[in-house]
């Protein structure tokens, strides 16, 4: 496939590391060999690289720090199934009283002038932090985040073998009379469809991380949802459907 045709899915933002793991890729299959991207990337590229180039000879996956990871690490030809060059760290701030969020520790994180493709989905839980960064900037990490807000903290690198908890999610059953993503938009910010329709002209509302150019588009079981100012969103199985015809769709809420 030509690089210009697989450029033309992407946004001006992603087309370098596209880019750079189309180039692997082909490196991969030409010599036979395991290669992995050196950065997490989002649904769209990960999803898109997996779907399009993994045959019956070839295998392309995917890894994040746990199942439901939005941004996560690719490989090319890992038939041995080797380790990601990942680290897994653990932050845990020393106050039990006062409860860091997920924007606290990635502002403290990115502070450091670490770029936020170098590290993976955030899972905070029980006032500690757990993330999965590229090999390579752990120590760096290790050695200069003291603090999370006014709070200091302690970073501890994990055991590959470590499993991390799970992710909370809030879930719940919408009805909605198609997966048209304008009503869905519509049913989660409770708005009605002209104003879901003009949060979409305004190009607040992201399908697996691309802005969402039509209202008539559909999203797909798996696919994640960002409405900014309201939150990201997981749609789940359809479930059933309701005595006039809606389906019941279920979602998961990212807390």
């Amino acid at each position: 496939m030509d690089k210009n045709i697989i450029l033309q899915h992407f946004g001006e933002d992603d087309r370098s590391e596209v880019l750079n793991l189309y180039e692997k890729y082909i490196l991969s299959k030409d010599r036979d060999i395991s290669l992995f991207g050196n950065s997490f990337y989002s649904p769209n590229v990960w999803k898109y690289f997996e779907k399009i180039f993994t045959n019956r000879d070839f295998k392309v996956s995917s890894y994040g720090l746990f199942e439901e990871a939005e941004r996560r690490m690719i490989s090319f030809n890992n038939r041995y199934d080797s380790p990601f060059p990942l680290k897994k760290v653990k932050i845990v701030t020393t106050s039990k009283f006062n409860m860091m969020s997920h924007k606290d520790y990635l502002g403290a994180i990115l502070a450091l002038g670490i770029k936020r493709n170098k590290i993976g989905d955030l899972l905070v839980k029980d006032n500690c932090c757990y993330l999965p960064v590229c090999e390579g900037i752990h120590e760096f990490i290790v050695s200069n985040l003291i603090s999370i807000g006014n709070l200091s903290c302690l970073v501890q690198v994990l055991d590959d073998s470590f499993i991390p908890p799970e992710p909370v999610f809030n879930e719940m059953i919408i009805l909605v009379p198609s997966l048209r993503i304008d009503t869905i938009v519509a049913k989660l910010c409770n708005i009605s469809r002209g104003k879901a329709q003009n949060t979409l002209d305004g190009g607040k509302i992201l399908i697996d991380y691309n802005t969402v150019k039509s209202k008539g588009e559909d999203v797909r079981v798996g696919q994640r949802i960002t409405i900014r100012g309201t939150g990201k969103f997981i749609l789940g199985d359809i479930v059933g459907n309701s005595k006039s015809g809606k389906f019941k769709v279920q979602i998961k809420k990212y807390t």
